[in-house]
């Protein structure tokens, strides 16, 4: 049998499990943080030799006890004894044991062979080397039924599923992976239920994409033991600098991942749970995302002459570039949200995948007056749906009319339009142009025409800030308009 197999994991390390020849027992797979067949190899081999690190192999604590580590610890002057030695030893423990301990130490029978010493085999007497590896931490699990005091704080069998679950450390420490992942749990998370009954938004969408990075990155790497009050500074940069380099993560996905945590650490600091937040001090990593660009005025008067063999697309289209609207209040536009009379869109809420009619980005609502036959055009879209009536939703989906096409649909036929004028893939990704830039052209050609307070007021901004940086792009309006300024001002000057 051998007496280990390497793994790859979902990120491409390998990761090495452990195998006692004797009894079979197998190991929990440890990461070696290398990608290389040989070099993972090597590194098992080693441990094996030598016994495998406390501490994670890419972290700076395990760097700087490799250098002052051991070379013979109780296991390799095991496996450096004859038969006859093991003999010897196994003499001189039993002369070791009273009658007082008999009962709690068992000495098995010596095998003729004996490859790697079994990890059962002896139960170290209370006076043990300093090498011999620590009991593992156990866990406790505490019922509390919902709505009612735990009638007693001993460990029981786990209940019907009606029972919240609280993973206590015995130490009385946080488990980091389980009180984060509980911490983003949507529906039984305390926070989040407060959140919403003191008015603010978090979608379910939120808080899955937040329970994914502590199942795609935190759990990884530090496994189900980490507590929060034992991480460092150190580590966490550690941590930091391994999503960036080494897994490849984007900066802008990194500095999620610390806003993931960081969130639930200044939770429990402010309920007092936590005495300080682990976080403090950790430098985000900078924004790579490049600047968003805009179709030109030429581009969008292309794409309105076109064809698209899409009306349901195209009519998105021109509502989120004349009238600014985001891809998510799009879809959730319903018959109720037009008034016919005075021609105004009423954007009240957005649509999403998981949290399905929901507010808006910034929970404002807003009210926009739009051109008659852009009224109409919508009008006639949504009387075409089967289930048609005040709630029915206009950018209605034809395999279930009772719900809109999803908010990414839009931008795929949006894609293909841009091939069809000339915009091919290289170019548009080369310039960022997605769906979303249509609600930048917009905010754009309107605050060249008026003042900024009412492009924030179309576009649903709460700060003009946020309006600025959306209409800071540049239009061929606008390189007109310094040409006619230029000619005006320097023409007596000039030679005719």
């Amino acid at each position: 049998m051998r007496q280990f197999y390497l793994s790859k994991n979902g990120c491409g390390y390998f990761r090495v499990t452990f195998v006692d020849p004797v009894t079979g027992w197998r190991s929990v797979a440890k990461s070696t943080h290398c990608k290389e067949y040989h070099q993972a190899m090597i590194i098992a081999s080693r441990w094996l030799e030598q016994g495998v690190p406390v501490e994670r192999i890419n972290s700076r604590n395990f760097n700087q006890s490799a250098k002052q580590a051991p070379t013979n610890n109780l296991k390799s002057i095991v496996d450096g004894l004859s038969n006859d030695d093991l003999e010897k030893l196994v003499a001189i423990l039993s002369k070791k044991i009273t009658p007082a301990n008999a009962g709690a130490i068992s000495v098995p029978s010596v095998p003729s062979t004996l490859a790697v010493p079994s990890q059962a085999a002896v139960k170290a007497p209370t006076t043990v080397s300093e090498n011999t590896a620590a009991p593992k931490r156990k866990r406790i699990v505490v019922i509390k039924k919902a709505g009612a005091k735990a009638a007693s704080s001993e460990p029981v069998t786990l209940p019907a599923p009606e029972v919240t679950l609280e993973v206590v450390h015995p130490e009385g420490k946080h488990f980091l992976c389980d009180t984060i992942w509980n911490f983003w749990d949507y529906d039984n998370s305390k926070f989040i239920q407060r959140s919403i009954a003191h008015g603010h938004s978090i979608s379910k969408k939120h808080a899955f994409c937040m329970q994914a990075y502590v199942k795609n990155y935190w759990r990884p790497y530090f496994g189900d033991e980490a507590c929060i009050e034992d991480l460092t500074l150190d580590e966490l940069d550690d941590f930091f600098f391994h999503l960036h380099d080494e897994i490849g993560l984007a900066s802008e996905t990194v500095n999620k991942n610390i806003n993931c945590a960081n969130r639930c650490f200044k939770n429990m600091v402010k309920l007092r749970e936590l005495a300080a937040n682990p976080l403090d001090g950790i430098e985000r990593f900078k924004s790579e995302n490049a600047k968003r660009d805009i179709p030109t005025e030429e581009e969008i008067h292309d794409l309105l002459e076109l064809d698209w063999g899409n009306e349901t697309a195209k009519l998105a289209f021109t509502v989120s570039a004349f009238c600014g609207l985001r891809a998510g209040e799009i879809s959730a536009l319903r018959v109720c949200d037009i008034d016919v009379k005075t021609n105004m869109l009423h954007v009240r809420h957005s649509w999403s995948e998981m949290d399905k009619l929901k507010c808006t980005k910034n929970t404002d609502t807003r009210d926009i007056p739009i051109d008659e036959a852009l009224t109409l055009q919508l009008m006639n879209h949504a009387r075409q749906n089967p289930n048609y009536g005040d709630l029915s939703f206009i950018f209605w989906a034809p395999h279930n009319p009772n719900e809109p096409f999803y908010p990414g649909y839009y931008g795929d036929i949006f894609y293909q339009a841009l091939d069809k004028i000339g915009v091919h893939e290289d170019e548009r990704k080369e310039r960022n142009i997605v769906f979303h830039s249509l609600r930048h052209f917009c905010a754009t050609v309107l605050r060249q025409r008026t003042d900024i307070e009412t492009v924030k007021a179309i576009l649903g901004h709460r700060t003009t800030k946020m309006t600025e940086h959306y209409s800071d792009h540049e239009t061929q309006e606008k390189y007109e308009n310094m040409r006619v300024i230029m000619s005006d001002a320097w023409s007596k000057y000039m030679p005719a």
